[in-house]
């Protein structure tokens, strides 16, 4: 995958007689139009790029991993780029590693060619659409906003004949709605990034926003219940369940002796199936390969609540003596983590309705303030930003503020129901999910 970048640095790195190195390079174009109430205000492009180098220093049993990030490419700048990160493989020393080398990795979409060939009118026909919705709420008034669509290339290249680039389409929203009843005052502010045209639904979405802005007008606190029934959104579920499970199914987690997971152990009920899949098209990390270049696959981590899979980056499947599973991800600083590439769970069996009534007293969550668990212990506890009570099988009245506490690892044990509707939320395919034993404090 020929690169003018790509190939300037490598003629660099060769002049040096860099023996094992890699560049990941990556070129990204933004095209926004910023919104003042429903208006557009302004219009900006950008362009930018930067790349990554690692570079590897084997000594016996122990590798030295330099990592230095650049965007100029100027001869000089990158020759001294790679003087820095070779200083930095030969202090840098930790278990043996090596990247990996050149298999063959399954085609996925990833970008609209439509887009790429006419992203500017493109952006304007969506814009107009976008601030049509916005202008038939009657009920809410907007504020400020943005709207944007992301073309980013990707190139990857090591010394040991990996050569392989991909292009993403994608598209960011933000928009702050504002409600007002008899001298109250509320704002909903979403924000959120979409893989493919087809999710946008603006009439949906824009009709979703704005009962939210209006709910929050007359939302109360919720009702203390150390017993409680909650369902949570896919949003919800993308920051609760995401993290816990990320390093619990991880190689290095196993390798370090925390995950809490043993293959064929039941971790979570019978009507829970999960699987990574970097190859999941509309999630926003499909790609046909992660960040060390290893093709995605397929892996099912969670068989109806038995543990079926670790998802190994290539560090830790050489230490365990193991291939890589397709899940070293690329951290913003270059460096490669274990992760997750894109979260799928498998739909239930009734709907999203039917699910609330069964429900004579529960509570569902739109959005929490700030959801953040302990990725080790699963223990969390977050202010409701958006919500509603349950009564006797009906959606009652909204709720804000107040608290819902609990364990995500005990929370995968104890769900009641799986909504048959899924969504796609950053890199999840997630269903509504109801759970029992939570705590919910006023």
């Amino acid at each position: 995958m020929s690169n003018e970048k790509i190939e300037l640095i490598e003629k660099v790195l060769n002049a040096k007689k860099v023996q094992e190195y890699e560049i990941y390079l990556t070129e990204r174009k933004a095209y926004e139009s910023i919104f003042l109430k429903d208006k557009v205000d302004k219009e900006r492009d950008v362009n930018n790029f930067e790349y990554v180098l690692r570079i590897l220093n084997q000594r016996g049993n122990k590798t030295g991993i330099g990592i230095v990030k650049g965007n100029s490419i100027k001869p000089q700048e990158i020759e001294q780029n790679i003087t820095t990160c070779n200083k930095l493989s030969k202090i840098n020393l930790s278990s043996k590693y090596y990247f990996p080398s050149k298999e063959p990795a399954q085609k996925v979409s990833t970008s609209d060619k439509n887009i790429i060939v006419d992203p500017l009118n493109i952006k304007n026909d969506l814009v107009k659409e976008l601030l049509s919705e916005i202008q038939q709420k009657k009920d809410v008034s907007p504020t400020f906003g943005r709207f944007r669509i992301h073309i980013d290339n990707k190139y990857l290249r090591n010394s040991n004949s990996i050569d392989i680039g991909a292009q993403k389409t994608y598209f960011f929203i933000e928009f702050s709605l504002k409600a007002q009843q008899k001298g109250k005052l509320s704002e909903f502010w979403p924000y959120i990034f979409i893989k493919d045209r087809e999710q946008l639904d603006f009439p949906k979405r824009i009709e979703k926003w704005a009962k939210l802005a209006q709910d929050t007008l007359k939302a109360k606190l919720p009702k203390p219940s150390k017993d409680a029934i909650v369902i949570f959104s896919p949003q919800v579920l993308h920051h609760a369940i995401n993290p816990v499970v990320e390093l619990h199914t991880s190689g290095k987690a196993f390798h370090e002796k925390e995950s809490l997971f043993n293959i064929n152990e039941m971790v979570a009920s019978e009507n829970i199936s999960m699987f990574d899949d970097g190859l999941l098209e509309g999630c926003l990390a499909v790609n046909g390969w992660d960040g060390e270049g290893t093709p995605h696959q397929r892996n099912a981590i969670i068989k109806k609540g038995s543990f079926q899979k670790l998802l190994y980056d290539q560090k830790h499947a050489i230490l365990e003596s193991t291939k890589s599973t397709g899940n070293g991800l690329k951290g913003i600083d270059g460096s490669i983590f274990n992760g997750i590439s894109n979260l799928e769970i498998s739909p239930g069996n009734i709907t999203l309705d039917e699910m609330v009534s069964n429900i004579d007293e529960g509570y569902y969550i739109e959005a929490f303030s700030d959801l953040q668990p302990s990725e080790l212990t699963g223990d969390f506890g977050a202010e409701i930003r958006n919500g509603y009570y349950i009564k006797d099988g009906k959606i009652d009245t909204p709720i804000k503020m107040g608290n819902v506490s609990g364990n995500i690892l005990k929370m995968l044990k104890n769900c009641l129901y799986i909504s048959k509707e899924r969504e796609f939320f950053a890199n999840n395919l997630l269903p509504y999910m109801a759970f029992k034993n939570l705590t919910v404090s006023s």
